[in-house]
């Protein structure tokens, strides 16, 4: 819900019961994939770890790794507010925009956590703010201080799966983009965790809205290596 405090616009989340469920879907939809990907891990942790990922000094230490996050107003156990980001989702931005290029920052910012040794889980486009060309990233709840090969594939795979319904040309040019910016850090190996291409197809089948695009994005070649 969009509100305005002391003259500022911000956002405010409340824990409501969907928000409880979509959390739970995603527990679940990590643990099947894990089992049946032959990489089982531990359940993710939720509960108050949801708002502490969430919290000040969590957003901190993001922002100093170089991870840009809304600005936090307020948050408790029922409510998080955070600044207003008017550029609306990246989903919704890349659908109307042919600004490719800014999905380079989304491919560094998840190579950037996966370096630091964690993992979003739920890292959709749906997740990515924008203002002005810049990206920042919201829904910090599920991040998990752990970064196995199989959470890393999990990041890119939904990230890119979140994407897999928009027209087939623009689709392309976005998971270019992103791999250009996961591969691109002169430290960081160039490699592309392996169940991505598998996590995204299986992923897709959830989140993709328009499923005649899908069927073609998933009949094309994927540059995933």
């Amino acid at each position: 819900m969009i509100s305005n405090i002391e003259g500022q616009k911000v956002v405010i989340k409340r824990n409501k019961t969907v928000k409880n469920i979509h959390e739970h879907l995603l527990v679940f939809m990590f643990t099947f994939m894990s089992f049946i990907l032959l990489h089982p891990c531990s359940p993710l942790k939720t509960g108050k770890f949801i708002l502490l990922n969430e919290g000040f000094s969590s957003r901190s230490e993001l922002e100093k790794i170089g991870i840009p996050t809304p600005k936090l107003i307020k948050i408790d156990q029922e409510t998080i507010v955070e600044e207003y980001v008017e550029g609306g989702d990246l989903y919704a931005y890349l659908k109307n925009s042919d600004d490719f290029g800014i999905v380079q920052q989304v491919g560094s910012i998840t190579r950037t956590l996966h370096d630091s040794g964690a993992c979003f889980i739920d890292n959709k486009a749906q997740n990515y703010l924008v203002r002005n060309s810049e990206i920042y990233r919201t829904d910090l709840g599920l991040i998990q201080n752990k970064a196995t090969e199989f959470m890393k594939s999990l990041d890119i795979g939904i990230f890119l799966a979140s994407l897999l319904d928009l027209e087939s040309t623009k689709y392309k040019k976005i998971e270019e983009e992103f791999l250009e910016g996961y591969t691109r850090k002169i430290k960081s190996s160039r490699s592309i965790p392996y169940l991505s291409i598998i996590i995204r197809n299986i992923a897709s089948l959830v989140l993709a809205a328009n499923h005649k695009n899908l069927a073609k994005n998933l009949l094309s070649k994927s540059d995933i290596q």
